[in-house]
């Protein structure tokens, strides 16, 4: 493979340089921006003319392209700036006074959660300093209504949004970044605090496609007996996943099998290989097939806006259009620049879209399928039909797992074990659920032909599910506590690169590097254990209720806990897998008749009253108090008594 010949992949890997440097230039002015943009145009014209009037092309060559190159990555920036809502002066998060109220519109479906119903709104107008003016944003809103709101609604709702936080604990998931890199930066539990005012049709396609996905989900609740078979059925045909309960959407991702549950390029390629079963295209006249292919596009992108437009659906939508697009001329484009291409329309369209887990992974692994799968099918292809079947779909799983093998470790922290096996019951299983769910959902409507499919597919979702939970109840299905952060993932794909080129031109000198390289990874996985703190400490996490409490000594960790699951799960476990500490052991608790009293190991007794939490230090040791502030531990004067729910604290003892 000549990287010369993939014209867009160069486009599209400066232009995520750009979006990428964005959060370093964010405060660059636009029109600077812009100015630097057509100067470096107006240089590459300029330099072309003279080189080529004297003849000096071949001397000054490689001028244009780093020029061009520059260009592309001042677009990424300027793409990112003009998609950053903090950039609007009109935006909610530049609005000083008291807001009183507000009118917004509804755009998000109900999503139920644990104590309320969550939707997602537009702001359209907002009420402060007594008068009402414009204002913009998105803006999460939970409520408690008997009626569910729809989108289209235009609802009036008293009160002002609070800003997302951050979190508030070592480790912990930004919620408020995830959020912000979507467009929202508000949230605001209103009860029952609110008026729908009636009903707009701002977005009439989008709204379409929600009410059309919303009267297929309640067909799936009247035909499908099976709970678990009504969850897989929205998820894997109509890409909601929002609707699996804990305990099944944790027995896809120990078993391997999450992926097909992610509306992606498996599902839209069968849509789009359907049509080629019956009509060749290039059989066609230039008329039919345009007219042809045309209609294709378009019943994809219907699929697409039908599932919610998740980035991997409108990565395959996107990719298939393009290549649709070729053949209309009867070409046959390249896999790669059809890749690039797509990637480059979406980050266009969204820059934010480079940080989505969905569109890494799903990228990832379709470049790990391109590149890696034909390298292990070369190693054996066996002479039996079906061992060939079934050695190809495991070398394409093993390819895909290969190459997103950092990213889900990086975001999940676990590796399915039995991912082979998985994929050799999901990818035929997605297959038949696909052509058998898609017909239901077409003819759902008539009674004989809706209930007929209807009970095919779900007998078809059960038996899958059923596989799926048999595996995961293998031994040693999955291993957890796994993490990489940003520079070991990059240092993986810098490996994973090194190896694909060593593959296809052998040399010593790539050898060379790639050993190094590892070797000098080694030591530095290595430096924090040689490096560890001798220092005895002890981290209380900041809880909405109840609290919890770690106390690390010699490679050793000691735990207490009194909040609930969801909060030590959320807020406490990822610190504490973070730190890589095997040996766990739990703090001695004393009832004492005013109080509770935890023994450390140190010696050191924590008093849980009820104005917080008493630290008394054995008579020869001392401590250092921390806070933990905009990421960061941010020493404090010690202080006698701690607020428990304040903040989390860090006490490092001499």
């Amino acid at each position: 493979m000549i990287f010369a010949d993939f014209p867009f992949l160069r486009y599209l890997i400066f232009f995520m340089v750009g979006i990428l440097l964005y959060p370093v230039f964010q405060e660059l002015p636009l029109k600077g921006m812009l100015l630097m943009l057509g100067l470096g145009w107006v240089i590459y014209a300029l330099l072309l003319i003279y080189v080529e009037s004297n003849r000096l092309f071949p001397r000054f060559r490689f001028i244009f392209p780093c020029l061009a190159f520059l260009q592309l990555v001042l677009a990424g920036l300027i793409f990112s700036y003009l998609r950053d809502f903090k950039n609007d002066p009109n935006h909610l998060i530049h609005v000083e006074e008291e807001v009183k109220g507000y009118l917004a519109l509804v755009v998000g479906q109900d999503e139920a959660k644990p104590n309320s119903i969550a939707n997602r709104v537009f702001l359209k107008k907002i009420w402060a300093g007594d008068k009402l003016r414009e204002s913009r944003g998105e803006v999460l809103v939970y409520h408690r209504a008997n009626v569910g709101l729809s989108p289209g609604n235009l609802i009036w709702i008293k009160g002002k949004p609070q800003e997302i936080p951050g979190p508030t604990n070592p480790n912990e998931f930004n919620y408020q970044k995830f959020t912000i890199r979507q467009g929202v930066a508000h949230r605001h539990f209103i009860g029952d605090q609110f008026e729908v005012l009636g009903s707009v049709s701002e977005f009439p396609i989008e709204s379409f496609f929600i009410r059309l996905r919303r009267a297929l989900m309640d067909r799936m609740d009247r035909v499908f007996k099976d709970s678990k078979a009504v969850q897989i059925a929205k998820a894997l045909l109509l890409g909601q996943k929002k609707t699996l309960d804990k305990e099944l959407s944790d027995a896809y991702a120990t078993a391997g099998a999450m992926h097909v549950l992610a509306v992606s390029g498996l599902h839209v390629g069968i849509i789009y290989g359907f049509f080629f079963l019956w009509i060749k295209p290039y059989r066609l006249g230039i008329r039919k097939r345009v007219l042809y292919l045309s209609t294709i596009i378009l019943l994809i992108w219907a699929y697409a806006l039908l599932t919610g437009m998740s980035p991997s659906v409108m990565r395959a939508a996107t990719m298939f259009s393009i290549m649709a697009l070729a053949q209309m001329k009867a070409r046959n484009p390249s896999i790669f620049n059809a890749i690039a291409l797509s990637a480059l329309i979406l980050l266009v369209f969204d820059p934010m879209l480079i940080y989505a887990v969905g569109f890494q992974l799903s990228y990832v692994a379709l470049l790990g399928i391109l590149l890696i799968q034909p390298i292990l099918v070369k190693i054996w292809l066996p002479a039996n039909k079906i061992l060939e079947y079934a050695w190809q779909i495991s070398t394409v799983g093993l390819a895909a797992q290969v190459a997103t093998f950092p990213l889900s470790a990086h975001y999940f922290h676990i590796f399915p074990t039995y991912f082979l096996l998985s994929n050799l019951v999901a990818i035929p299983g997605a297959f038949l659920i696909m052509t058998v769910g898609v017909p239901f959902m077409l003819f759902s409507k008539f009674t004989v032909i809706g209930s007929s499919l209807g009970f095919l597919t779900e007998w078809i979702i059960k038996l899958f599910n059923t596989l799926v939970l048999a595996i995961q109840d293998l031994p040693g299905a999955k291993v957890s506590g796994i993490y990489l952060d940003s520079f070991e993932v990059y240092l993986y794909f810098l490996f994973l690169g090194l190896c694909l080129w060593l593959y296809h031109q052998p040399r010593k000198a790539l050898l060379w590097t790639l050993l190094a390289g590892l070797f000098f990874y080694g030591i530095y996985r290595l430096i924090p254990y040689q490096l560890h703190p001798q220092k005895d400490i002890l981290t209380i996490y900041q809880m909405d209720k109840g609290f919890a409490i770690d106390f690390e000594q010699s490679l050793a960790l000691f735990t207490y806990d009194d909040a609930d699951n969801s909060s030590i799960s959320f807020k406490a476990s990822p610190h504490r897998e973070r730190r890589g500490i095997e040996r766990q052991y739990s703090i001695q608790l004393l009832e004492k008749e005013t109080a509770k009293v935890l023994l450390l190991p140190n010696g050191a007794l924590l008093s849980l009253l009820d104005e917080g939490l008493i630290i008394a230090t054995p008579s020869l040791s001392q401590h250092e108090l921390f806070s933990w502030a905009e990421g960061v531990w941010t020493p404090l004067a010690n202080l006698d008594t701690l607020n428990l729910g304040a903040s989390a604290y860090r006490v490092v003892f001499d």
